[in-house]
């Protein structure tokens, strides 16, 4: 399951968390759209949501700008980061690799969230005597019990 679909199963899924999906490549436009076009299906009445989710034709910009007044209006961006990072994490756990490509894909995760105090354990070269993995699944639940 991609990250995204991991935030949507959890109901993590919001517009901080969709602008920092769409900076940083792990979302796409279509997944900003779909994203959009299933609130207004929900009841959501908002005018820019609409323009967003038919949104094919809107410059980067003024998609980007659309998204900043969603923020503004509904979310709280303190866990943006945080939410992505479980979802990349659960996306290792729950994946069919085996533990060598968990393991690649876990110092992965490591580097590109800026290495995290709280997955210190998750790298391969930490002096702990807990196997990187094992670290990653207790972050996971820490994340979890702090996000939903």
């Amino acid at each position: 399951m991609s990250p995204i679909k991991v935030l949507i199963s959890l109901g993590l899924l919001c517009w901080a968390t969709i602008l920092l999906g769409l900076k940083k490549g792990w979302v796409s436009r279509k997944d900003v759209i779909d994203y959009a076009v299933a609130l207004l299906v929900n009841g959501n009445e908002n005018e820019d949501v609409a323009i967003i989710a038919g949104g094919e034709s809107l410059e980067d910009d003024e998609l980007f700008n659309l998204i900043l007044n969603q923020i503004k209006q509904t979310d709280d961006t303190a866990s943006a980061l945080d939410k992505w990072r479980l979802a990349h994490l659960l996306n290792i756990a729950e994946s069919d690799y085996d533990e060598q490509t968990k393991l690649d894909r876990l110092q992965e995760v490591y580097a590109n969230f800026d290495y995290p105090e709280d997955m210190a354990s998750c790298s391969i070269y930490s002096q702990d005597e807990i196997d990187p993995l094992v670290a990653m699944m207790q972050v996971i639940e820490e994340l979890k019990s702090r996000l939903t």
